[in-house]
């Protein structure tokens, strides 16, 4: 069952934390529900989940995403959700740095409105303090957060918004929303922002009105004269960095040499060395090790004690399992038999 952006019907197959009033027949009665019955029955919906992998959460969502962690340490990925027909809110933390990439649902438009200063890299953008982001509807993107970054996600339906837009007399332009960036919003803006995602999330009583609200703080910001639509000028090395990150993600069965990724983007070695350490704040071959062992993880975590820990390191080009387990521990602060246990 989809409730906004989630598909509730899968949440028992995760590592979760699920409160109290979604055990037994309160569930039960969420999993047989559908869209059109939620449409009578406009209660929003409520779930928090604590997760291992931050891809767990995309398995149950309309998103196309893929996390990549590119620091060393246990990862602990924490989502509250508030779900209704007309808003999802989605509050998320990460306690580790991580290379997010994916592309957001059609059909819907999402915000993201970041409440600490460690969103260090949007679309190619360097970012210095919490911005005001619009996901477009089918857009691609690709960002960089360090440890203990979070923040909220609201996402609605593009029909809902043209019609509040209209109702409440804001001029929501006719196309859809595209992805960019408002590195600052007014200060009153972002209060009664804030203010209104926190009602909605702590208030289970909350009504239309109160999302109605919300929609509306969300719409003057999004077409106010603060979006700055122009991207910024491509280099040579940023070229160099996306062809690379291209080969790896191509390529992660098997460890290529990061020489022989160097020639195939057309730049040096220390070039495409200095573009990954100021990105991500590591080097090719570092991040490309991490974006192997998360496949290898996403594969444990899948399949659990029905695959063997040694087929799915070398599935991802990890023949040496010494030292992938080494590496594992290092990267996810556990070896490879505690995530299958």
């Amino acid at each position: 069952m989809q409730i906004g952006q989630f598909n509730l019907n899968k949440l028992r197959s995760f590592d979760y934390a699920l409160p109290a009033e979604y055990q037994g027949e309160e569930l039960d009665h969420i999993k047989k529900s559908t869209k059109p019955d939620l449409a009578q029955y406009p209660a929003p919906q409520f779930f928090s989940a604590t997760f291992r992998d931050p891809n767990q959460i995309a398995a149950i969502s309309k998103w196309d995403m893929d996390f990549r962690q590119i620091e060393d340490g246990v990862m602990q990925a924490d989502f509250n959700v508030r779900a209704s027909p007309l808003v999802s809110i989605v509050k998320f933390g990460f306690s580790r740095r991580v290379h997010q990439i994916g592309a957001s649902p059609k059909g819907q438009i999402t915000f993201g409105i970041p409440t600490l200063s460690r969103l260090t890299d949007w679309n190619g953008t360097s970012i210095k303090t919490p911005p005001f982001l619009s996901f477009g509807s089918g857009d691609e993107f690709d960002c960089i957060s360090d440890s203990g970054f979070g923040g909220y996600t609201v996402t609605l339906e593009i029909e809902n918004a043209m019609q509040i837009g209209s109702r409440l007399g804001i001029a929501v332009p006719d196309a859809e929303f595209g992805v960019f960036l408002i590195s600052a919003v007014r200060s009153d803006r972002s209060s009664a922002l804030l203010s209104c995602i926190q009602l909605l999330l702590e208030d289970p009583r909350s009504a239309e009105q109160d999302e109605t609200c919300l929609i509306e703080e969300l719409l003057q910001i999004a077409v106010g004269d603060e979006v700055d639509l122009n991207e910024p000028p491509q280099k040579r090395k940023a070229q160099a960095l996306s062809a690379a990150l291209d080969r790896m993600t191509a390529n992660p069965y098997e460890n290529v040499p990061i020489s022989e990724v160097s020639g195939d983007t057309g730049v040096s070695l220390r070039t495409l060395e200095r573009a990954f350490n100021e990105k991500f704040g590591i080097g090719p071959k570092a991040y490309y090790t991490r974006l192997r062992l998360g496949r290898v993880r996403g594969l444990l975590l899948e399949h659990g004690k029905s695959i063997s820990i040694s087929d799915a390191a070398n599935r991802f080009g990890f023949w040496h399992i010494g030292q992938f387990s080494h590496d594992y521990r290092r990267c996810f602060g556990e070896l490879p038999s505690a995530t299958v246990d």
